[in-house]
């Protein structure tokens, strides 16, 4: 399989899961839409009870502990799932420009350094929300658990990975923009 054939694969790929990725966003605002305006509706019923999605861990509560009842929790949710749906939304459309971009031209183009420089930005800016508002609900999940004989230490630094990868996507823009000067400055001497 030669490059340009897994260059179209991969935006093809990426365009696919951006579609298919769109209702699962919707479902989730509306869960949390549900949760937050109509608390007593039967609509809120339906989807039984709330429980903040947490993604590296999985904690199942016999009853639904009083925390998970509170309005803040609910909107920290809703901040967490919101941002990581702009944030994988975003991402997919962004590599789905860049691989299309490299499978019909080539990388050297300043299109595709404002591509990097924008998924630098939704990383550092989105990244960093989900993961710290992720932290906070994990780490008051951890508060609700009643544990003897133990302790629990959480330290919310997970948002700081996201820092670095959107620096790091930002600085590789800035050498492509070189890159690209170069290469043009090499086009014209030729």
């Amino acid at each position: 399989m030669n490059t340009k054939t897994l260059f179209k694969v991969t935006y093809l790929i990426c365009r696919t899961l951006f579609f298919l990725i769109i209702p699962i966003g919707l479902f989730s605002f509306l869960y949390h839409m549900a949760f937050l305006i109509f608390p007593n509706s039967s609509f809120a019923e339906s989807f039984g009870e709330f429980e903040p999605t947490i993604s590296y861990l999985a904690i199942e509560f016999e009853t639904q502990p009083d925390i998970f009842i509170n309005t803040d929790i609910k909107i920290l949710s809703f901040i967490c799932e919101v941002s990581l749906f702009i944030l994988v939304l975003g991402i997919l459309r962004i590599v789905d420009k860049l691989f299309k971009n490299i499978y019909k031209e080539s990388l050297f183009m300043m299109e595709n350094v404002k591509l990097f420089y924008m998924i630098g930005i939704f990383i550092l800016s989105f990244g960093t929300i989900f993961f710290y508002t992720e932290g906070l609900i994990f780490d008051k999940t951890i508060e609700a658990l009643h544990i003897t004989n133990a302790s629990i230490g959480f330290s919310n630094l997970s948002y700081i990975d996201t820092i670095f990868t959107g620096i790091a996507c930002l600085l590789i823009g800035a050498a492509l923009k070189v890159a690209v000067k170069a290469v043009e400055e090499n086009k014209y001497t030729i």
